[in-house]
């Protein structure tokens, strides 16, 4: 019987260590495995990363000076065309205070008086075209006297329209002989020219011209 009890407490204790050597076995098992998992799933190596940002980050600073050069001449650039620019309307300014202080052009009202006189010279001229013809029927006999006269008071090669008066300066106004358009009409001031008849004096009701050889004529004004 005692042999018997023995075997049974052996065998029992056998069964027990059986038992806490698979539950050890067991958890070592799965701590195992809760590090295989964990091993998977642990991130990789950052350093590679990092290096490679860094090598990024190191290019981008590398290239800094270049931009900033270029920037630099860029806003050199931009300067000299802005002072270019200033230059440009520094003359129109100018020009335009250099326009502005030109005489003030013709008005209607002077233009519609001067295209009056105009057609006030075209039939002076019509008249005086139409006298040779009336006159060639009787034709006399030129005395040296009229010759003489006609050689030191030759016609003038216009026809005087009046006096215009832009701002406070006057004009002579002169239509050229055998001119009938407006646009053919002539301004003169004191020493400007026409056909040779250099202007000298504007007088209330004259105008004295410089007459090349016969030096000088007054000329009544209309």
């Amino acid at each position: 019987m005692k042999v018997q009890h023995f075997q049974a407490l052996v065998l029992g204790a056998l069964c027990l260590g059986a038992a806490v050597l698979a539950a050890v076995t067991y958890n070592h098992q799965q701590q195992l495995t809760g590090l295989s998992v964990a091993a998977e799933n642990a991130p990789a190596d950052p350093v590679p990363a990092l290096r490679r940002h860094l090598d990024a980050l190191s290019a981008d600073v590398s290239a800094l000076p270049a931009q900033v050069n270029s920037l630099g001449e860029h806003q050199r650039q931009q300067d000299a065309t802005f002072a270019t620019l200033n230059k440009q309307l520094d003359g129109v300014s100018a020009s335009l205070k250099a326009i502005e202080a030109l005489p003030r052009g013709p008005t209607k009202a002077d233009l519609v008086t001067l295209e009056q006189r105009l057609g006030d010279a075209e039939t002076a001229v019509h008249t005086l075209e139409a006298r040779p013809a009336a006159t060639s029927a009787q034709p006399q006999p030129a005395t040296p006297a009229k010759q003489a006269a006609k050689t030191q008071a030759p016609t003038p090669p216009f026809t005087l329209l009046g006096i215009e008066t832009r701002g406070d300066v006057r004009f002579v106004s002169a239509l050229p002989a055998g001119a009938h358009a407006l646009s053919t009409v002539h301004l003169l001031q004191p020493g400007d020219s026409l056909n040779d008849w250099q202007l000298m004096d504007i007088r209330r009701n004259q105008a004295v011209f410089q007459v090349p050889g016969l030096g000088e004529r007054s000329l009544p004004l209309p």
